[in-house]
């Protein structure tokens, strides 16, 4: 059994993620402002709530105002790199599309803008990481999923995928030092995970 600490384990995504860790045996801390242990990604996260955890997974929805966006997205999550690069702990940041054309998206562009800073921190940091870009997220099953690098997509994406591919990344080495987006895609069938890490370009 494994130890993971998810940090918005309680939001939508995030409750995905953690049945399906806890599906399978193992424990999750789930961290957020209103769970115990607490952890607010605006302040400094307190180095304790990571102790024995083989994983760490950050999905957390974005404040929209353009400072709070700033504290959590980026500060908040270099806060958390540190710690992990320092206990050796591998992150899995869920993040999204338009990381490299914010100016696409005028009235979200603060918040574009603070997760680049946040994904720049943890690729910077020295931490094993693994950044899932989703694009559009919706609540329906994905009928196939599609796979890209280099952000120049557009579509949507269902949470469930979402969950399958972060919980997919914790456990293959191979996912490291890699960056991807997902999209629906009814022609394509679902990922064979392992393949497809094996086949991402590192960043």
């Amino acid at each position: 059994m494994s130890t993971f600490v998810v940090i918005g384990g309680a939001g939508r995504t995030g409750r995905r993620i953690c049945e399906r860790l806890t599906g399978g045996g193992h424990r999750v801390v789930v961290a957020s402002r209103s769970s115990t242990p607490q952890l607010d990604l605006t302040g400094k996260p307190d180095p304790a709530i990571f102790a024995g955890a083989d994983g760490v997974v950050i999905v957390v929805e974005p404040p929209r105002d353009r400072d709070a966006a700033e504290a959590a997205m980026h500060g908040g999550v270099a806060a958390v790199a540190e710690i992990a690069a320092r206990e050796d702990i591998p992150v899995v940041l869920v993040s999204q599309i338009y990381l490299t054309r914010a100016a696409e998206h005028p009235e979200l562009r603060g918040v574009i803008e603070a997760r680049a800073r946040g994904e720049q921190a943890l690729r910077e940091s020295g931490a094993q990481y693994t950044i899932v870009r989703p694009s559009w997220l919706h609540d329906l099953p994905s009928a196939g999923v599609r796979i890209e690098q280099g952000d120049t997509g557009e579509g949507r994406i269902g949470r469930d995928a979402v969950a399958d591919a972060v919980v997919a990344a914790l456990f293959d080495p191979s996912a490291s030092g890699k960056t991807f987006e997902l999209y629906d895609d009814e022609e394509s069938t679902s990922p064979d995970w392992p393949s497809v890490f094996a086949a991402l370009h590192a960043d």
